[in-house]
């Protein structure tokens, strides 16, 4: 071999062995450098235990519900970090430096790369298995634009079947109170499938469950009605959410 072969090749093992170095050094640090809310959510064995405990517990308390319904009935869920997975578009907008703005929200859903949140597949596979009374439904803020792009996200994982309901927002007045009301009566987009008894509702957001739209609202119930309520862990089941909600603006 030239000397100057042997040179270049030299040349090549040392900026080899400087890229890898690098990148061992580098990576570490990102994963480091992930808010602590992100982090959480992406890499604690707590997050994932609490999500696989929430669903685990609503479906016993929807098997045993499901037992006493005469008439058809359905299991409502939010889809945004109660069913879809969303933390992979946190992380790439933390890797810029920024947060969440409309058009990167519309580019990542129409990815449809969203993940799945532990136990959300289990508990939705089995409310199948509990007979043809047995509905499950849909109810999130993404805009109806993206609405198929959605449908198409959960199908990846076999979440939405040809009887499902998938109520998208279709503008500010459209309330998920509204289209909860949908469900209850079988009216609008919910006509086909008749009214549904709502038996048991999945979210990450207090909206999810029932309206709070003022900070001292929400102080009362947090102080004072929520203790009591009956509804939590029978009826009710709120799954972790630390990087964005409503309580982001009291409410507003």
């Amino acid at each position: 071999m030239k000397s100057s072969d042997k040179s270049a090749l030299s040349k090549s093992i040392v900026a080899m062995a400087i890229i890898v170095l690098f990148a061992a050094t580098i990576c570490p640090q990102q994963a480091q450098d992930l808010p602590n809310d992100i982090k959480w959510v992406t890499q604690s064995v707590e997050y994932a235990a609490l999500c696989v405990q929430t669903y685990r517990a609503g479906w016993w308390a929807v098997k045993e519900a499901a037992q006493q319904q005469t008439e058809d009935w359905a299991v409502v869920l939010d889809v945004d970090e109660t069913v879809l997975d969303n933390s992979q578009y946190a992380v790439e907008r933390a890797a810029v430096d920024s947060g969440y703005t409309e058009q990167s929200w519309a580019e990542w859903v129409f990815r449809k790369e969203a993940t799945l949140i532990p136990g959300a597949k289990a508990l939705i596979d089995s409310v199948r298995t509990l007979g043809p009374k047995a509905h499950v439904a849909y109810i999130t803020n993404r805009k109806f634009e993206h609405e198929q792009a959605t449908i198409e996200n959960l199908q990846k994982y076999g979440l939405f079947k040809e009887d499902d309901i998938m109520l998208t927002r279709k503008g500010p007045e459209d309330t998920k109170e509204k289209r909860r009301q949908c469900v209850r009566e079988g009216t609008g987009r919910c006509e086909k499938h008749g009214p549904l008894k709502i038996i048991a509702l999945f979210g990450d957001n207090i909206h999810d469950f029932f309206p709070v739209y003022s900070m001292t609202r929400a102080r009362v119930y947090r102080e004072e009605t929520l203790p009591a309520d009956p509804h939590w862990g029978r009826e009710y089941f709120m799954l972790p959410n630390p990087t964005y909600g409503s309580w982001e603006r009291d409410y507003q």
